[in-house]
């Protein structure tokens, strides 16, 4: 009767977070103290990540320009919070939102009920999957968001043409 989603909300956070070691430094950093395969992230990669690129309007020192931010960004429940943490922990950095006292149970359930990890470091990202590529169609989501990062380290996405391209190429991730 508790399997699946019949369980409390404090059995699934106690759980995950002993599971991973979910501890608060004495300055304030949280962190876990269980490492992550690289074959269980690559196999996570695969289920839960979606490959973003933010294609807006910015303005910097009062002059507008065309900002193209690409990132990756992995949801979990709040009660496995300890997870985009330790994913955070393996990736070398990124964040994790909202932001909160992780290890205090009441402010996770006040949450909202999907935290998000973010990386924007997409050297780190590519390098991974170059290295544990993924085997199913979610690695022709990374192909085209791959395709775009090396456009805009180009210039491509400064010209009219160019980011019609990228506009193209976005309109076929995550499902598309």
């Amino acid at each position: 009767s508790q399997m699946n989603k019949n369980r409390l909300f404090e059995d699934k956070y106690n759980y995950c977070n002993s599971s991973l070691g979910l501890f608060k430094s004495s300055n304030g950093e949280i962190n876990t103290t269980f490492n992550l395969p690289a074959h269980w992230v690559q196999t996570f990669l695969n289920s839960e990540s979606v490959f973003y690129t933010y294609f807006s309007n910015k303005k910097s020192r009062g002059k507008l320009y065309l900002g193209c931010d690409s990132s990756l960004e992995l949801g979990q429940n709040n009660h496995d919070i300890a997870v985009l943490i330790s994913l955070k922990k393996f990736f070398g950095g990124g964040y994790i939102k909202p932001k909160y006292d992780y290890t205090n149970i009441q402010e996770c359930k006040k949450s909202r009920s999907v935290n998000r990890f973010v990386i924007r470091n997409t050297d780190i990202i590519i390098q991974f999957v170059e290295d544990y590529p993924m085997l199913t169609r979610k690695h022709l989501d990374y192909l085209d968001w791959k395709k775009i990062i090396e456009l805009k380290k180009a210039g491509v996405h400064k010209t009219e043409e160019g980011s019609n391209l990228i506009k193209k190429i976005l309109s076929n991730i995550n499902s598309n």
